[in-house]
């Protein structure tokens, strides 16, 4: 006997509550609710081998159900992607920050209170109705910061929320602006719901799985070890999706949901951190509390306070430490180090200096560098092009 599913006998000694949610399910219409009340099944399924056929069946539908709810997004998609460079900013200085929160939560405030921006502060929704950018200097380099439109439930299907979401979704950095005079946790749920319905994943990895096109054969899956649920269900989704020539390497340990990230071009990997506004609020303690509890463990949270200026210098330094850049200073023997240091990216060696510098002639007729670092104990040190870089250092280069 089969369910009204499509799947084979139910075992006998289910609980009435698997019975009454297998009702649910079965009776639900639309698409992406009824996954959620697949899911749910699956969770009061019974752990007992006579119900392994039938835990198998209901994930091969999850995952077949998963593939035809992605394939009607990507279709929704590419139906307004005619508008999805609306609204991009270009990018300036050494790198580019975003804020976005929840409307009145504080964005203005702090990017006037950094830079020489004068945007209007109102306790109305939209004060700010466009994506602004404003500069901030720090030391010797400028970061761009952009305030984005007070973001809301739902914000992603409209105009202007979807003009916000691609400029984020293109950044460096975002900052999670969460205001501490108000609701924590409803903030979150408002910001990470948008941005995850806009395809950005903050602080995600993207390097799990990863995925080549091949030119002939079906689909061949490596790693299985490291997917975190049935590898049957990767074969069913890549099935129902009529994915052929692939082949699936998971590299770390991966779910079923970062399968489906990877197959889609149009997910972003954005680093993120989380500035917590209005220290000085009654209550703001508490909350502040509550968000290190809740969110620690995800994003760095920088406190601060626009009003009495509290931690500010911190915040900028914060946002500089999240863009992962760092600053080199080249010398000609003899004479005072370049004001203006050349931005790189951390990890970055003397030849991707040299080659900002002096293009690929130079390198190729490269003969030597002296590295100047007053923290080090040898400050001064003749290296070759693969020698790595440290923020600050002074870097003579020499050619034949």
């Amino acid at each position: 006997m089969k369910s009204a599913d499509g799947c084979d006998s139910l075992p006998t000694n289910v609980t009435p509550e698997f019975d009454k949610q297998r009702i649910i399910y079965e009776e639900t219409e639309d698409l992406a609710q009824r996954i959620v009340e697949l899911e749910k099944l699956l969770s009061l399924a019974p752990r007992h081998k006579g119900a392994e056929r039938m835990v198998g069946d209901y994930r091969k539908k999850l995952a077949t159900l998963k593939a035809q709810f992605e394939k009607k997004r990507e279709q929704e998609r590419a139906r307004r992607s005619g508008s999805s460079d609306e609204g991009v900013i270009r990018k300036e200085g050494a790198g580019q920050i975003c804020l976005i929160g929840v409307t009145n939560s504080g964005k203005s405030s702090l990017i006037n209170a950094v830079t020489n921006a004068e945007f209007d502060v109102g306790d109305y929704p939209f004060t700010t109705p466009i994506p602004t950018p404003a500069m901030l200097t720090l030391e010797d380099i400028n970061i761009q910061l952009v305030e984005l439109p007070g973001v809301f439930e739902g914000s992603n299907e409209a105009g202007i929320g979807r003009q916000a979401l691609s400029v984020a979704r293109n950044t460096d950095c975002i900052a999670l602006v969460i205001d501490l005079s108000q609701d924590i946790e409803q903030q979150m749920r408002i910001i990470l719901g948008e941005l995850d319905a806009a395809r950005i994943r903050l602080n995600k990895e993207k390097s799990a799985i990863r995925i080549e096109r091949v030119g002939l054969g079906g689909h061949m899956i490596y790693g299985a070890q490291n997917f975190q649920g049935d590898i049957e269900e990767v074969k069913e989704y890549l099935k129902a999706r009529r994915i052929t020539n692939i082949i699936v390497r998971f590299q770390k340990p991966a779910t079923f949901e970062q399968l489906v990230d990877a197959m889609d071009s149009s997910v972003a990997y954005v680093r993120a951190m989380i500035i917590a506004t209005k220290g000085d609020a009654e209550g703001s303690e508490a909350r502040f509390k509550e968000l290190e509890e809740n969110y620690s463990h995800r994003f760095d949270i920088i406190p601060t306070s626009a009003l009495r200026k509290e931690n500010l210098d911190g915040m900028s330094w914060a946002f500089y430490e999240h863009l992962d850049i760092l600053r080199v200073y080249t010398k000609i023997p003899g004479k005072k180090r370049e004001d203006k240091p050349i931005v790189l990216p951390e990890g970055s060696v003397v030849e991707d200096a040299a080659r900002k510098v002096h293009k690929e002639l130079f390198v190729e007729r490269f003969r030597s560098a002296v590295i100047l670092r007053d923290n080090d104990k040898i400050r001064r040190r003749t290296v070759g092009l693969s020698y790595p870089l440290q923020d600050g250092d002074v870097l003579q280069l020499a050619h034949r």
